[in-house]
């Protein structure tokens, strides 16, 4: 707990300790009971099953409580790069990518290699000459194709800066030509699946979540689900945070409109982002961006602002995740999976006999996950308090008791020069590094209020899933202004 400035002393000081204490741990307690009766409820509503699929179906010794049994429904892809692949694709092996049968999983990147025993394929190679010679933007996939060793790539060209920017890496300025490839080459590759969902290399798909979701969607409707982001007036869907295609938007832009992502190369390099390039095509086939955040959502566990309106709002894919944080991912799930979650009015039922699990909510991954990280206080620390900014504040301990003053503050940051309170939101943040001025960051959390904030949170009843009846989301009359 944080520490305030000055406080009465004898017996008092020790009844407010124990009253906090008391306070704190009734609310946590509350909100795992809580989710507990939520989860119940979920599954409940999760009624349908999935038609029989791979062999791979039913495994309980791995974790995975039935969650392999995909079938020939869904293809995942997953783009990256030769500078990053060797460090980011293991890792999602070992944790989101674990119970996906791994024939349902199409690597592409800009350098066909293996890492390990799974095939990496070139996105790029279908690209004309034309497009390609005396092009800048390539300048690093030639020197991978005369390279031809992962290792050697890594070490020699990772840092590499754009030829005409040197503010830019090269690999970065390569991604954008990705993304409509990628959408081609996974149908002729698994033509006809109902779903293609298209995630990065550091994205994190929570399945149970997913899974109940594409449930509940029709892949004959044409539809491009996503986080939706603006490039001026053009809405597309986010790439990092996951861009899920149905199977008639899939076939709609390959088949129907075969040559799309040819026509589209030389438009390319005067473009900043191959999402956006794939949301321009889509919409020239009259095939507009479905925003389904914050279900698809683009912060890693230590980056989202927990508030009251996601509080209740199923979780399917997370972005930007580390190494550390896909492996306390791993961990949050591997917990809930070996959690008996079986409802009153069917006491036999067990996860791992079905292949779904209840989806996660928002609330659940704050509960067993984002509450245990929160400390009292960290240094070079940017929680994103981003409220209220308290004027003549000099000094982070300043801060502190301003926070403290205030009934409603949750978490302050003192950024050197101001003081900002958050009161309606709670993040656990990003390590801020010192920067030449040598003005420290402090960040700080009041966990006795944050534990009754939580307490005051609505209870979470029936999950809706962005677009499950067709029309609407949370975030569908969102827009991008002009």
């Amino acid at each position: 707990m944080l520490k305030i400035a000055t406080r009465p002393s004898g017996r008092s000081v020790i009844f407010r300790v124990v009253i906090a204490i008391a306070i704190t741990y009734l609310a946590v307690i509350q909100l795992r009971v809580t989710f507990s009766e939520s989860s119940i409820q979920q599954w409940e509503n999760v009624t349908d099953s999935l038609p029989a699929g791979s062999n791979h179906g039913a495994v309980d010794d791995d974790g995975c409580g039935g969650l392999m049994d995909f079938g020939h429904r869904l293809v995942v892809t997953v783009k990256t790069g030769a500078t990053e692949a060797a460090e980011k694709i293991p890792i999602q092996l070992e944790t989101t990518l674990r119970c996906v049968p791994l024939e349902n999983v199409l690597w592409y990147s800009d350098m066909a290699q293996k890492v390990g025993d799974h095939q990496l394929n070139d996105a790029l190679d279908q690209i004309s000459p034309s497009v390609k010679d005396e092009n800048p933007d390539f300048e690093i996939y030639r020197k991978q194709q005369d390279l031809q060793d992962p290792l050697k790539v890594v070490s020699l060209l990772k840092d590499m800066k754009h030829p005409d920017d040197e503010n830019e890496l090269a690999a970065w300025s390569l991604d954008k030509y990705k993304n409509i490839h990628i959408v081609e080459k996974s149908w002729n590759a698994r033509p006809h699946a109902d779903w293609y969902i298209h995630i990065d290399a550091d994205t994190y798909v929570l399945w149970p979540s997913f899974m109940a979701w594409i449930r509940k969607l029709d892949p004959s409707k044409k539809s491009l689900l996503g986080s939706m982001a603006c490039m001026k007036e053009l809405q597309f869907a986010h790439g990092g945070s996951g861009i899920l295609l149905s199977r008639a938007a899939t076939e709609n832009l390959v088949v129907a409109n075969n040559g799309t992502a040819a026509r589209w190369d030389p438009q390319i390099a005067g473009n900043c982002c191959g999402d956006a390039i794939l949301a321009e095509a889509f919409k020239e086939l009259g095939i507009p961006v479905l925003n389904a955040w914050p279900s698809i959502n683009g912060e890693s566990p230590s980056t989202i602002r927990f508030e009251s309106s996601n509080w209740c709002q199923p979780l399917v894919t997370l972005h930007h995740v580390s190494t550390v944080d896909a492996q306390r991912l791993r961990s949050f799930e591997d917990k809930r999976r070996s959690k008996s979650v079986s409802s009153p009015s069917t006491p036999d039922f067990q996860p791992s006999n079905s292949p779904f699990q209840a989806p996660i909510l928002y609330s659940e991954l704050f509960a067993d996950l984002v509450w245990d990280m929160l400390p009292d206080s960290l240094d070079n620390w940017d929680n994103m308090s981003d409220g209220v900014t308290v004027p003549n504040i000099d000094s982070a301990l300043e801060c502190i008791r301003a926070c403290e003053r205030d009934g409603h503050c949750l978490q302050s940051l003192f950024n050197g020069e101001e003081c900002k309170l958050e009161t309606t939101r709670v993040t656990f943040g990003v390590k801020h590094e010192l920067e030449d001025d040598g003005k420290t960051w402090q960040s700080t959390w009041n966990k006795t209020r944050i534990a009754a904030w939580v307490a005051k949170q609505s209870r979470c009843g029936k999950v809706k899933f962005p677009f499950e009846d067709g029309k609407t989301s949370m975030s569908s009359d969102m827009y991008c202004p002009p």
